[in-house]
Formats: C-alpha cells, sequence, structure tokens
C-alpha cells in the first residue's frame, strides 16, 4: 500500500506476481478502482470473476469455499491468479463488507493441498473503504513511498496510523515487525537515499524498486513492454524485493510483549531528513 495516491502499488503486485516461486494470488482489493483488468490484462479479463461476484455471494451465504471460484489467470498463460477489483470507485461500499472474513480466508488459502501466498494491492492508506482487517492480519504490510520529502512525511505519518492497526489486531507483539518499507525513487539522481529513509520511518526499509520508463511505467498496459523485459532493471529489483519479502517472512518473531505498546509523539520526525 502507499501513504496517499497510491503510486505504483498496483505496478510492484503486478510485477511481484510475475516472478513469484510459488503459487501466488494477486487480490485487487484497491477501494479507488482496478487497473488490472483493463490494464494488464488489456480488457481480456472476466469481470465477473471478482470482488464483485465474491460480495454478491456473500450477500446470501457463506463465502468460505468459494474465493477461488472467483479468481482468473493473472494474465494468458500465467500461473499466478487474480481476484479482480471493482472497476468503479461507487462500487467499494458494496465490497467493503468482504474486507473481514477475507482478512481470515486469504492468509491460510490452500488449492489442491498446496499453500497459496497472497499478495493484496490495498492501494492508498486514507482512501474511503479502505480494506483495513487485510492490513491488520497481513503477516507483512509493505508501504511504498517515493524518496521526495513530501513523500516521506506522508509516509512517517502512515507508519503511525498502520502501527496503531496493527497493534490493535495483536496487542502484545511489536507492530513494527510486521511493517516495511519499499522506496520507489521517481529518478536516477536520488533526493534521500534508503539509509536515510529508513532511520525516519524507523521501520525496515528493505528494497527500492528505481523508475523505468520502459518497463515500470508500461507494465500495466502491456503496450510497449520490451522484448526481454524480465531481464531488465526494473525486474531485477522486483526480485531483490521479492527475495527481501521472503526473508523478512522468515525472521523469528519476536518475544511476546508484557504490555502493549507505547510510541512516542512526535518520534522521528520527518524533516530531519536531508
Amino acid at each position: 500500500m502507499s501513504a496517499k495516491n497510491a503510486p505504483g502499488v498496483t505496478t510492484t503486485t503486478v510485477a511481484l506476481a510475475e516472478i513469484w516461486p510459488r503459487p501466488v494470488l494477486v487480490a485487487e482489493c484497491d477501494p479507488r478502482y482496478g487497473d488490472i483488468l483493463a490494464g494488464y490484462q488489456q480488457g481480456t479479463g472476466d469481470m465477473t470473476k471478482g470482488l464483485l461476484g465474491l460480495a454478491a455471494i456473500h450477500q446470501r451465504s457463506d463465502i468460505t469455499q468459494q474465493v477461488y471460484n472467483f479468481v482468473q489467470p493473472l494474465s494468458p498463460g500465467s500461473e499466478a491468479r487474480l481476484l479482480a477489483g471493482i472497476q468503479v470507485p461507487a462500487q467499494a461500499a458494496g465490497v467493503a463488507a468482504l474486507w473481514e472474513p477475507l482478512s481470515h480466508l486469504l492468509p491460510s488459502l490452500i488449492v489442491k493441498r498446496r499453500p497459496v501466498d497472497v499478495l493484496v494491492d490495498c492501494g492508498s492508506l486514507h482512501s474511503p473503504h479502505a480494506p483495513l482487517p487485510l492490513i491488520r492480519n497481513a503477516d507483512l504490510v509493505l508501504l511504498l513511498t517515493g524518496d521526495h520529502l513530501e513523500h516521506i512525511r506522508a509516509a512517517h505519518d502512515a507508519v503511525q496510523t498502520l502501527t496503531t492497526h496493527l497493534m490493535a489486531a495483536r496487542p502484545y507483539a511489536d507492530p513494527r515487525w510486521r511493517l516495511a518499507a519499499v522506496v520507489r525513487p521517481s529518478a536516477a539522481q536520488r533526493h534521500n537515499n534508503r539509509k536515510a529513509i529508513q532511520h525516519t520511518l524507523e521501520v525496515d526499509t528493505i528494497a527500492e524498486v528505481r523508475h523505468d520508463e520502459r518497463v515500470g511505467a508500461e507494465l500495466l498496459g502491456r503496450r510497449h513492454l520490451p522484448g526481454g523485459y524480465l531481464r531488465s532493471a526494473y525486474m531485477r529489483d522486483v526480485k531483490i524485493l521479492q527475495a527481501s519479502i521472503d526473508q523478512q517472512l522468515s525472521r523469528p518473531a519476536p518475544a511476546a510483549r508484557t504490555g502493549h505498546l507505547s510510541l512516542p509523539a512526535g518520534h522521528g520526525e520527518a524533516a530531519h531528513v536531508g
């Protein structure tokens, strides 16, 4: 997810799914709109397979055994699967009732006796009808941020909000153990480096996915992707990100706290980044 405006969240999610080493499902839960059917699939996908169809079922029955009936290939020939999102923001209220049951179903999804990893595109933290239950129950929350000061300040504020939500779900665990940042610089010249951003946000900044005009900007549209794009610098960054995610998830859990975590007000002020 992002602190605001969701810069590159969907693109990064799709790129990760392309190179994911295990069975994977992309759940497009951005409450503003979904880009993948119109963009990545170029309108060839099935609009009935996704959150809207699942929400209709949820109105009258249990969806525990229904989720995988509403998924489709992420792209023709892809082993990754897609739970498509809404097409216009007005549909967000209709699918918001799914966030709570999906937050319990997706982390333990098994298909044909094989566990399936789930990448959830949550869009922007402050969108109306944001999928907060999915965030609270995630194994790892990735916050994408640019490297400009205004991006870092927004990300800093988002970290405070996210730690509150994560702590509400597991009050005796360190909430920042399940939260990490990914930097998406917009140009070759860095405004603030990854180390400085990590120091300000006070969460692990696990990777940097550099902007790539030829691949990153075209990935969702699939119109002008260069041949061999999977070997591009952009996709190499995505592969490093995927390995870093696995490393984060394999860390031993910290010792349980004996009381609620208290976060000092104003700690880690973003304006200190130079």
